[in-house]
């Protein structure tokens, strides 16, 4: 009987068991069910994102987009925790290069990723987004590169190779300041390139081109801190636009003629490959490389990294679109044009 009663008992919690991590597995199901629902609605366009990102980023964001809009937490807050979590990160890369430190400041800088993914979100999401904040993402962008490039010139300063030697010193200054140069005009060619590949696909939920020539006729009748915004977003989105001029013939024609399906179309077919190609400019490959450099002690191979590989990818991207865009200005005006 005794043995019979255990067997029951054992029975009767197996299936409490069972049913319990079922729920659990279910619970699981339809929360991720939901993040990914969310993820989708926050995302700008699905076919631009890089996989990274698409796959786990994005995902990690969104946890911390819930609990940020939950606390009522506005995206430009997020946008400066970004920008201190990686300023962080790197200065801890700086000073020390023990592996303990180095583990910390990588963190750092990926929970800088997470939030950077993460104010977007949040910003479409709750529909608080704007101009300042689209600035102030940049900014805190370039303070977290170049924090990390000072880092690999502080962390190769007296190594052998240049330790004790003035010139060597200048030198492994210029890579550093090099980089960082490089850095912004390989960040703008992605941020540009892509809402101008929103912008062709009518995609209005992520996109954000803006025209230089508007921005300053809008600032003439603005007033205080909107006319000093005005100005620097003007300043930002001209510096974008001086690089593609072909582009920005293509745009002042589609302006007076419009854009026929048969110039979106031909623009597309192109820019979905090219696209694919400007995500190698985003944060992930350019982060990863970096930390794998720090983590090997062959931090020069960062800052080549970024000469060598980056640098030239970005003149080939921004000679393809500046051709896809010489190519398509005689379409402009053929065929039935649609609003811009």
């Amino acid at each position: 009987m005794m043995q019979s009663n255990m067997q029951s008992k054992i029975k009767d919690n197996l299936q409490h068991a069972t049913q319990a991590v079922r729920g659990n597995l279910h619970n699981a199901k339809e929360n991720l069910q939901s993040t990914r629902a969310d993820v989708l609605a926050a995302r700008k366009c699905e076919n631009i994102n890089d996989p990274v990102d698409t796959h786990f980023v994005d995902y990690v964001g969104m946890l911390w987009s819930k609990l940020f809009i939950a606390l009522h937490i506005i995206p430009n807050v997020v946008t400066l925790l970004s920008g201190l979590s990686g300023v962080a990160g790197g200065v801890l890369l700086a000073l020390d290069r023990s592996v303990g430190m180095d583990i910390i400041g990588a963190i750092l800088v990926f929970l800088s990723a997470v939030f950077d993914a993460s104010d977007g979100q949040v910003a479409r999401l709750t529909k608080h987004y704007s101009r300042l904040g689209r600035m102030l993402d940049g900014a805190a962008d370039s303070s977290v590169y170049a924090t990390l490039y000072t880092a690999c010139v502080c962390r190769l300063w007296n190594t052998a190779l240049f330790a004790g030697s003035p010139l060597r010193h200048g030198i492994l200054i210029l890579l550093g300041a090099a980089a960082f140069v490089l850095y912004v005009a390989q960040s703008q060619l992605p941020d540009y390139f892509k809402n101008l590949h929103m912008y062709m696909i009518d995609n209005s939920h992520g996109n954000e081109l803006s025209r230089a020539k508007h921005i300053r006729a809008e600032r003439a009748s603005a007033k205080g801190f909107s006319r000093l915004s005005l100005f620097c977003y003007s300043f930002y989105t001209g510096a974008q636009e001086r690089r593609a001029p072909q582009t920005q013939k293509l745009l002042d024609a589609i302006e007076i003629h419009g854009k026929s399906e048969a110039l979106c179309d031909a623009f597309y077919a192109e820019s979905r490959k090219l696209v694919k190609l400007t995500n190698l400019l985003t944060f992930n490959l350019r982060t990863a490389v970096l930390l794998l450099c720090v983590f090997l002690h062959f931090e020069l191979g960062a800052l080549g990294f970024v000469i060598l590989v980056l640098e030239p990818i970005r003149l080939i991207l921004l000679h393809r679109y500046e051709n896809l865009s010489r190519n398509l200005l005689p379409m402009v005006a053929v065929g039935e044009a649609v609003p811009v």
